[in-house]
């Protein structure tokens, strides 16, 4: 009995030290948005002569510190925007995912989030499959509030996320669809802007995405 309630107490403590470095990583990739975007991040890799990007590399070209440095790297590898190559010394190097292309001009709101008409326009720009790069590089907006709005939007049956995995479960690939009947018939979702808005707007402030 001792046995198995140091074995929960142990299994508890482990679970309570990684939810704290999750938190942890998360403030310190909001935090530093203020030294490199993740849009501008983006363009960083991609204006490299090889478009690769170490955390060194990184660290050395802006403000951040070099496990900054690798945590901003980490967080866009793991949703699928980078790839991570090791050189012969077990260095990481990251490149982009996919081609970048630069940021449309489809005029949209100053709001710090995607509303809905802003999603409409991006969807129908990029013919209704939408990466998450393509969202940074069309909003300016960091990953971790896009991350957010597009869980919330999934949630509602608006959008749908597929996503490809490697067979060793890295995140290969991943991308969101509008669902029916809001593709075909987009009026349907635009007279749920206002309450839609409203509800993303309050879930994001709660959880310190926006100010």
């Amino acid at each position: 009995m001792i046995i198995i309630t140091t074995l929960l107490s142990v299994g508890v403590l482990l679970i309570g030290i990684v939810i704290a470095l999750v938190q942890y990583q998360k403030k310190q990739n909001a935090d530093t948005q203020r030294e490199i975007t993740d849009q501008n991040l983006l363009r960083l890799i991609h204006r490299e002569p090889d478009q690769l990007l170490s955390p060194h590399q990184l660290r050395d070209k802006t403000g951040l510190t070099l496990n900054q440095a690798r945590n901003r790297l980490s967080a866009l590898m793991y949703y699928g925007l980078l790839r991570r190559s090791t050189n012969s010394r077990g260095r990481l190097f990251y490149s982009l995912n996919e081609a970048l292309e630069e940021t449309p001009d489809l005029t949209l709101s100053p709001e710090p989030f995607l509303t809905v008409e802003d999603l409409l326009k991006i969807f129908a720009h990029y013919e209704y499959r939408v990466s998450p790069q393509n969202l940074i590089m069309a909003t300016g907006l960091p990953l971790a509030v896009i991350k957010r709005e597009m869980k919330y939007f999934e949630k509602q049956g608006i959008v749908q996320r597929l996503s490809r995995s490697s067979p060793s479960g890295m995140m290969v690939e991943r991308f969101f669809v509008l669902q029916e009947p809001y593709r075909s018939d987009p009026e349907r979702f635009r007279a749920k802007a206002g309450v839609l808005d409203l509800e993303m707007r309050e879930i994001l402030k709660n959880d310190n995405l926006i100010l």
